[in-house]
């Protein structure tokens, strides 16, 4: 009994390949062991197998038809499944052929490359959602859409920078696995063509991610965020899901999410803030205003969402109104008008030029280190044009930054309290980053550029402690670092005592007191235990405490740093 199907080729493969296990025999009882080996061998890219199959032979057709179209991650990167069938119905024997759209060098050569990319986009100090997006934006950025039809994988995006729209998907996909990020692949159509795309979770939320609606057509070098982290909702206006799939529920609105999260960088870079008061024109009066304040910074695009009530006749004559009155403007455009999440507003996006375009930003900061208690931080950003530098300062577009950290009002920086800090200046569609650390003034006994020669380091805020002054290192206990409680979290701009009568460490940090008894595997924020991995103890009539959870306690993330022997807090 021979028979063949055709798998939904939309393109490759995605999940790690393990070596084949030549000479195994595979032997299925029944119907779900059949199954099972049929997954495993597809996953591992065996190409002819042979199974052993004791079970019913009517159900066969319809079991390996359903090995290949139940999972998103299969029908991706197989092309088609040729079986035979011979024997009795006690004793059969199937002999299987698959077709895939790349091989397993190249899955190796794609995975190898997905490390590498990972390794100069991702920075140790970024949260899940900056992972995500960067991930986002470098497919986006580096790819083209396949409109010859040719080309499936992400292999084919990565080597040649181009793929339909399973390539796309299956990117998203491998890059988010090799960062532990949860992600699914979602089969279905988009405007009643067949499609592929993902979905993510963040936190404790699921989201649709599309990243090929994402790169507009024709290719511009330019990042959409459209379908960027979507509801069930959002995503359904346009695409349908293939019945049958096993996905989670999406409901979570992420313009909200990230206003609880205080993630308001994110809203900027994603245009998610549009859908903020100050960028919603309800008249003709909102929309001139709002563009008149914007067009200041001098941006690429403005995304305004505006009332539906108002024509096309208000918005040629607002775009007028600043050609006119603006004679730094070329030229002003805007793309299609698009719904908003609620239905009630379009998103207006303008796209601008200008007559003249500088070679670069350049900033004025004098030094990386400041302390919190004497230095006050004044600064000058410039557009430079050739031999001609610009004060921009005024104009610059400058991120929105940890507004609890620091205030930055007309070139004047105000250090709340210590941290490292990133200030991103943008001009024209040029971007210029530059990185502070406010300290307080305890920190500067302990801090210093070059690395201590200790088998165990720990830098804070980009900067190595030295602990030489309290002649006590940090050391390696049960898997686990432990280092001065005072050295360490006085850096960090904690209070840190000791308590006598309980023979505890204690530490004071905004809202939160943590309790920290030497010897003991039990620790106390703010009246709450909690379990230690290893004690804290003491030694050289210091106090050591293990690390990862004390900074933790206090939101920062550690990192360890396995190359430099290293502990990296942020």
């Amino acid at each position: 009994m021979k028979k063949y199907i055709i798998a939904l080729a939309l393109s490759s493969a995605l999940i790690a390949h393990t070596c084949n296990v030549f000479g195994a025999e595979l032997n299925a009882a029944g119907t779900n062991e059949l199954e099972d080996i049929l997954l495993q061998q597809l996953i591992q890219y065996n190409q002819n197998f042979e199974i052993k199959y004791n079970g019913s032979w009517d159900s066969i057709e319809e079991i390996l038809k359903n090995s290949v179209d139940k999972y998103p991650h299969i029908n991706s990167y197989v092309k088609s499944v040729g079986w035979d069938v011979t024997g009795t119905a006690k004793a059969s024997k199937i002999d299987v052929n698959v077709d895939y759209i790349i091989t397993s060098t190249e899955r190796a050569e794609a995975d190898k490359q997905i490390k590498n990319i990972l390794s100069e986009i991702i920075e140790p100090s970024m949260n899940d959602h900056e992972k995500v997006k960067a991930v986002h934006d470098y497919i986006v950025l580096h790819s083209k859409y396949d409109e010859s039809m040719q080309l499936y994988s992400d292999y084919d995006l990565l080597t040649q920078g181009t793929s339909v729209c399973n390539g796309y998907a299956l990117l998203t996909y491998n890059m988010l696995e090799e960062l532990n990020i949860p992600v699914k692949l979602v089969t279905g159509t988009a405007n009643g063509e067949l499609h592929i795309w993902n979905m993510v979770k963040l936190g404790n939320w699921w989201f649709h991610l599309d990243t090929t609606w994402n790169d507009p057509l024709p290719d511009v070098n330019r990042v959409s965020y459209s379908y960027y982290m979507l509801t069930d909702k959002e995503i359904l206006k346009d695409h349908t899901i293939d019945e049958g799939l096993d996905l989670p529920e999406a409901n979570k609105n992420y313009y909200e999410y990230l206003k609880e999260l205080s993630y308001n960088k994110l809203l900027m870079e994603t245009g998610l803030d549009v859908y903020d008061d100050v960028n919603t024109a309800k008249t003709e009066k909102d929309l001139s205003n709002i563009l008149e304040y914007k067009i200041s910074h001098r941006p690429l695009r403005i995304s305004i969402r505006i009332s539906k009530s108002l024509s096309q006749d208000t918005i040629y004559n607002a775009m007028s109104k600043l050609l006119s009155k603006h004679d730094y403007i070329s030229l002003i455009s805007y793309g299609q008008l698009n719904s908003d999440s609620t239905g009630e507003y379009y998103i207006l996006n303008l796209y601008n030029t200008y007559k003249e375009t500088p070679e670069s930003i350049v900033h004025d900061f004098s030094k990386k280190i400041y302390n919190t208690a004497t230095d006050d931080l004044k600064f000058n950003v410039y557009a430079t044009y050739g031999d001609k530098k610009t004060n921009i300062t005024k104009n610059v577009l400058i991120y929105p930054y940890d507004s609890d950290g620091i205030s930055i009002y007309n070139g004047t920086v105000t250090f709340k309290k210590p941290g490292s800090y990133t200030i991103q200046f943008e001009y024209q569609g040029i971007q210029e980053a530059v990185t502070i650390t406010a300290l307080n003034s305890q920190a500067f006994e302990y801090i210093t550029d070059k690395k201590p020669d200790n088998p165990v380091n720990v830098k804070v805020y980009d900067q190595y402690i030295d602990f030489s002054s309290i002649d006590q290192w940090p050391f390696i206990q049960d898997g686990r670092t432990l280092v001065p409680l005072r050295a360490v979290f006085e850096v960090m701009n904690c209070v840190v005592s000791w308590d006598n009568e309980k023979s505890a460490a204690v530490v004071q940090y905004d809202d939160k007191t943590i309790i920290i008894p030497s010897d003991s595997k039990s620790a106390y924020i703010n009246g709450e235990e909690n379990t230690l991995d290893v004690p804290a103890r003491i030694v050289n009539d210091r106090i050591m405490v293990p690390l990862r959870f004390i900074s933790e306690s206090i939101n920062k993330t550690v990192i360890w740093d396995d190359a430099d022997k290293t502990v990296l807090i942020y």
